[in-house]
């Protein structure tokens, strides 16, 4: 049976696996759906249409599933979906989708949501990620596999933050992060390739080598990026990760950071 607290308020429609852990003063609503082996700290509210995979765990005072952030909000909310062994901290605040923007906030695996992290409506977050403390996203808002986001960044609206990438903490993210790039100050810019993290996970000093040289044609070599990309494509010819820098590029609506 699921550990429940006594003072703990669950209601009788949520679904709890058997050995999940609901700490004091918890409050899980009727609409949630909490996997293995998720634990929920002291004071954690769980609302609305959220469902929390195997392992999680939610630290106190935290906010998840709740509605979103919007003026002239009529009340019809979408879903929160969190992946499993993912690590949410003291007072993060997590927020469902909204129907006309696809009704969905998503959460990947193994992603670390440190203390004070505000994730808004309909943002997609992957997996492997670093949310550090006090980070703030805003609605709409996507973050691919692997990227750490330092202490007090913040993310417009519809911004995408690429694989690999890296914000330096106190970030003003206004623009596009391409992967695999650092980027640091008010408004961000370009500082470099992402080397640290790439060698955490295992790329060979080819692999880098490639991402490094199709950031100097994009940036240094004084070419239209309209130019640049062809000449890119013949001289890293092979490299899955420079296609996915330049895809993620052109797809780009707000701009990215250079």
């Amino acid at each position: 049976m699921a550990r429940i607290h006594p003072t703990a308020v669950v209601d009788p429609g949520a679904k709890l696996a058997d050995d999940v852990v609901v700490g004091a003063l918890a409050v899980v609503d009727g609409d949630v759906e909490l996997g293995p082996g998720v634990e929920l700290g002291s004071h954690v509210l769980v609302t609305g249409r959220t469902r929390v995979g195997a392992r999680t765990k939610i630290f106190p005072f935290s906010a998840v599933g709740v509605p979103p952030q919007t003026l002239g909000f009529d009340g019809n909310a979408g879903e929160l979906v969190i992946g499993a062994d993912n690590v949410i901290r003291e007072h993060a605040s997590l927020h469902v989708g909204l129907p006309e923007w696809g009704a969905l906030t998503s959460i990947g695996d193994h992603n670390l949501i440190m203390n004070g992290v505000h994730v808004a409506h309909d943002c997609r977050i992957g997996s492997h990620c670093v949310l550090s403390a006090q980070t703030v996203l805003g609605g709409h808002v996507t973050i691919e596999d692997y990227a750490v986001l330092g202490g007090m960044t913040a993310v417009h609206q519809f911004v995408r933050v690429g694989e690999s990438g890296f914000t330096a903490g106190g970030a003003m993210v206004a623009q596009d992060v391409p992967p695999y790039a650092r980027v640091a100050g008010d408004r961000a810019r370009f500082i470099g390739v992402n080397r640290i993290n790439l060698e955490r996970r295992g790329f060979e000093a080819s692999r880098i080598a490639a991402i490094k040289h199709a950031f100097h044609l994009l940036l240094h070599s004084r070419l239209r990026f309209e130019d640049a990309c062809p000449r890119i494509e013949a001289e890293c010819d092979g490299s899955r990760e420079v296609a996915h820098l330049l895809a993620f590029l052109r797809s780009a609506e707000r701009g990215f950071i250079r």
